[in-house]
């Protein structure tokens, strides 16, 4: 007999697309010699002719599309639909008879087979289809079998495997199913092996989980196995956890399986022997080479000491190899610390970043000005350890501190040390604090009065009469406190006038300059200018920041402080911060949420549209808007929403693609707005003034005399200088898509002619390596030793995105109170599950958290939890509309998130340090935005 629709389990020369990847990994291993249970293939043929002669495919096509329910996708409909069609169509003679005949031919009579699917689609790289489609065990006969093989075929349709597809952006169309048949292995020990640990990435490790029985009770969770972790040279076990093993799956009579108790004697005992554990690591590695040193996930068995390779596929989502490190600056840098502009940069700087924002940029207002350095020994204010950005705190001030502390022997010596350094930094901010100036602070105080009310005029004047203060204006403006943070930015004057330096020049500038090379014709322009315009949009955008604009983001940021600092001072029994009187005010950041909504109404007005847009993956949704004949006017507000707001992105490291060129995150965005049930970012404002209001109704009546006229004055200072921190981060990568563009443009030329891999690995070289490339493009040349160098590189940058950088370097800089008071990260008990951090808007909430570590995360945002991120930016700001509360590793008063929060009226901590390492995706936490507590409770 002809068997067109069969392959032997050893065949060579499959394809993916002949007998799926399960199919392809085991013929590989079968036909190479491994030891792989007999059987055969049914290939994707017999399924596609199937669905042909049954006339199924048009029917499967159009019905395995999501349907909307409530405002959510599901595919249970469709899926149920589907397999009912498969289920019920005649099986082809020619594919049963071809079944039978290959059954027929394996050892034993109705010998028990593993029946298992195996699509043309499974397991690519960074595809993993692990679970998705089924497995029958134990089927014996004719009849069994072709059942089985009819369930493996619908088992293609099931809802989760539609969904992933979907979700993948993989055409139902193209997919089909083999299916492997095999005999079972009547398996005394089964599990997997991974040979580099999927948890850390550690290529030197081999991880293996084995338990009794077939080893589908591993694979499926049903037991918590044994696990070892092996020495990948050596084969030697560096660490055993004996698992309880409770169950066990075995055969049930003549067909399928069951679980079955496992005796408290064997539970106890190790599944594997030393022997075992060294032929199975052995075999491992000769799988891993025989896929060309590709990590391995591998299923096996034992029965009768005999090792069995049941399938192989690549590990998907591997960590990059970790690295050791040392959190050491380089000289001259000593004290360093994680704020300021690096609260924008949350991972390993790329190394063009590096060079020409990080250091050239923001110390060029210094270049060429001869003025003594602010810094023991020297150097600019900005460097990277292990990649990732610090700002130094070498002041001289700051490194006398720290050498006092490092002198000291014992923690109680350093105790006193620093309480008796803090005594004196209090006496001497106190002095600073009291130094009058009389005509500014009697202008402040006008200014103050003149914008109350005439109720709160003639009381303010009452009082005053009443009172025999020598300079009311000085007691008035400047409260009785030893907080540092009062003597910065304490006077209306100096903050006008350094917003007015922002707008009449720093803004000015940056902004001439991103003009200037927008309007350059980089297509025609010489490798040279193309870089010459990195160069300056870089530096030009590291200048605003350095020469003017973070003094600016400083006004607001100090008179917050202030404001909070009072408040802790006065009524420190109360727990009232800042965010309590600073919530449901209008920002830039709001107006961007406003004017993404106004899109979300446009497509909710058109039911063709919103469907599209609710069915439609990221990926394609903008060019399945394009395609759509009614989106003409939500494709042109899109395009205008990005023109004004697509430079801002998800880090200030312009090696990460911006919303302007990747929309994607946008349009989740946007989905998220249309199906949410009854969301309106105006209601959230309204909501959060009304949060206010009662906050000040409830301070009111605490506060008398001078106390409740210092606060209506401080809430009134904080309030005239909140804005301007919005508008100044708004402008911070104006440059940035210019920027891209060229870059862009000269990394096609150098993939061209050989020097590099694809173009954004102009980002992982610097100045220096471009123009050697560009100079030998020149000579019709490459350097093509920049393809290795920028993949190490870039390599390097991954395995750096899984450390985790200390607040402070060395950490124990974070009691130095030169440092203390800027910290942005809260040190935390790594074995506390509350963790500590910075309240910044009022108010407590217990939910589970959606964990977001990066934009790439946005779909895993889930209505009504707690946002838990590393920080935020604009580009986060959607996701608020589904968020009760917020939880940062970095940030402070007056981050992104502290704002947004705000006007959202959610409670909020950040800079907890720790949040995204210590918290689960789903985990119950509890924030109190009061408090500054995140509390992260144990579900059950």
């Amino acid at each position: 007999m002809t068997f067109n629709y069969i392959m032997p389990i050893d065949a060579k020369d499959v394809s993916l697309e002949m007998v799926g990847g399960k199919g392809k990994s085991l013929a590989r291993m079968a036909s190479a010699g491994m030891p792989v249970p007999e059987g055969f293939y049914l290939t994707t043929a017999a399924y596609k002719d199937f669905v042909e002669k049954n006339d199924l495919q048009k029917t499967i096509i159009n019905l395995a599309k999501p349907e909307i329910i409530g405002r959510t996708l599901s595919f249970e409909s469709a899926a149920k639909r589907i397999q009912e069609l498969i289920k019920e169509a005649e099986m082809l003679n020619e594919i049963e008879n071809q079944v039978r005949q290959a059954y027929g031919l394996l050892d034993g009579q109705d010998p028990p087979v593993a029946v298992r699917s195996s699509a043309n689609a499974e397991d690519l790289p960074d595809l993993s289809f692990a679970g998705q489609q089924d497995t029958y065990l134990n089927v014996r006969g004719d009849e069994a079998l072709i059942k089985a093989i009819r369930d493996c075929w619908a088992s293609l349709w099931t809802p989760r495997a539609i969904s992933y597809r979907h979700q993948m952006g993989i055409e139902q169309d193209v997919v089909a199913m083999a299916v492997v048949v095999q005999i079972m292995v009547p398996s005394d020990v089964s599990g997997i092996l991974f040979t580099a640990n999927p948890v850390n990435g550690e290529r030197s490790e081999f991880i293996i989980n084995s338990s009794f029985g077939l080893g589908e009770a591993v694979v499926g969770g049903q037991v918590t196995p044994d696990t070892y972790v092996v020495d990948r040279k050596t084969k030697n076990v560096k660490e055993r956890i004996i698992g309880p093993k409770a169950q066990k799956i075995v055969y049930r009579g003549n067909q399928g399986t069951e679980l079955q108790d496992v005796s408290e004697k064997e539970r106890n005992k190790s599944s594997l022997s030393e022997e075992l554990l060294k032929e199975l690591s052995s075999t491992a590695l000769e799988v891993e080479n025989l896929f060309n040193g590709v990590p391995q996930d591998i299923e096996w068995a034992i029965s009768d000491e005999k090792l069995w390779m049941l399938q192989s596929r690549p590990i998907t989502n591997l960590p990059p190899q970790p690295i050791e490190v040392i959190w050491e600056p380089t000289p001259p840098a000593r004290i360093l610390a994680r704020r300021q502009i690096v609260e924008n940069i949350p991972d390993p700087c790329s190394p063009l970043f590096d060079e020409l924002y990080l250091t050239e940029g923001l110390e060029s207002p210094a270049k060429g000005q001869k003025r003594k350095s602010f810094f023991v020994g020297a150097g600019p204010m900005f460097v990277t350890v292990n990649g990732y950005a610090y700002q130094r705190f070498d002041f001289p001030q700051v490194v006398d501190i720290q050498n006092e502390i490092d002198k000291a022997e014992t923690e109680e010596e350093k105790e006193k040390v620093i309480s008796r350094i803090w005594q004196q930094w209090d006496d001497l901010y106190a002095k600073m604090r009291d130094k009058s100036d009389s005509a500014m602070e009697q202008h402040d105080l006008e200014l103050f009065l003149s914008e109350l009310s005439s109720e709160d005029l003639k009381a303010f004047n009452e009082w005053a009469k009443e009172t025999d203060f020598k300079d009311l204006a000085h007691d008035v403006t400047m409260p009785n406190s030893r907080n540092p943070t009062y003597t910065a930015f304490n006077k209306t004057q100096t903050n006008e006038n350094q917003i007015k330096g922002w707008k009449e020049k720093a803004m000015p500038d940056l902004l001439a300059t991103v003009e200037e090379w927008q309007k350059f014709d980089y297509k025609t322009a010489l490798d040279e200018e193309l870089l010459r315009g990195i160069i300056e949009l870089a530096t030009a955008g590291g200048r605003y920041w350095s020469s003017n604009a973070s003094h600016t983001f400083g006004v607001a940021k100090s008179t917050d402080d202030q404001l909070q600092a009072f408040l802790r001072e006065t009524l420190p029994d109360h727990n009232f911060i800042s965010g309590h009187f600073l919530s449901g005010f209008k920002s830039k950041t709001l107006e961007a949420n406003e004017d993404m909504y106004k899109i979300a109404k446009l497509i909710q007005a058109d039911n063709e549209l919103f469907e599209l847009m609710v069915t439609t993956p990221p990926k394609q949704m903008m060019n399945a808007l394009q395609n759509h004949p009614n989106s003409g006017p939500v494709v042109k507000a899109i395009e205008e929403y990005l023109e004004i707001y697509g430079h801002l992105g998800y880090s200030l490291d312009f090696v990460e693609p911006l919303p302007i060129e990747d929309p994607s995150g946008l349009l989740i965005s946007l989905k998220t707005m249309i199906t949410a049930k009854d969301y309106n970012p105006n209601k959230h404002q309204i909501d959060a003034a009304g949060k206010r209001e009662q906050a000040m109704q409830k301070i009111e009546p605490l506060l008398d005399g001078l106390q409740y006229w210092q606060f209506r004055y401080r809430h009134w200072f904080t309030h005239r200088f909140y804005f301007i921190r919005e508008e100044v981060m708004f402008y911070l990568t104006s440059g940035w898509p210019t920027l891209r563009l060229l870059a862009r443009e000269l990394g096609m030329r150098l993939v061209d002619i050989g020097s590099i891999n694809i173009p954004d690995d102009v980002f992982y070289l610097d100045t220096e390596e471009l123009t050697r490339a560009i100079n030998a493009r020149k000579e019709n040349s490459a350097i093509k030793e920049y393809k290795q160098l920028t993949a190490e590189r870039r390599e390097l940058r991954e395995a750096r995105k899984r450390l985790h950088p200390p607040g402070t370097i060395p950490e124990i800089a974070s009691n130095n109170p030169g440092v203390a008071f800027k910290e942005t990260q809260v040190k935390n008990d790594p074995n506390s599950d509350i963790l500590k951090g910075i309240p910044v808007s009022p108010g407590t909430v217990t939910s589970p958290a959606s964990l977001i570590k990066s934009p790439a995360e946005f779909e895993k945002m889930q209505p009504d939890s707690i946002l838990v991120c590393p920080m935020t930016n604009p580009a986060w700001t959607p996701l608020f509309a589904h968020a009760t509360g917020l939880v940062t590793d970095m940030g402070g008063i007056l981050g992104h998130g502290s704002i947004v929060a705000r006007e959202y009226g959610i409670p909020a901590v950040v800079g907890t340090g720790t949040s995204t390492q210590r918290t689960k995706h789903g985990q119950t936490i509890k924030v109190d935005g009061d408090a500054g507590t995140v509390e992260l409770i144990l579900d059950e």
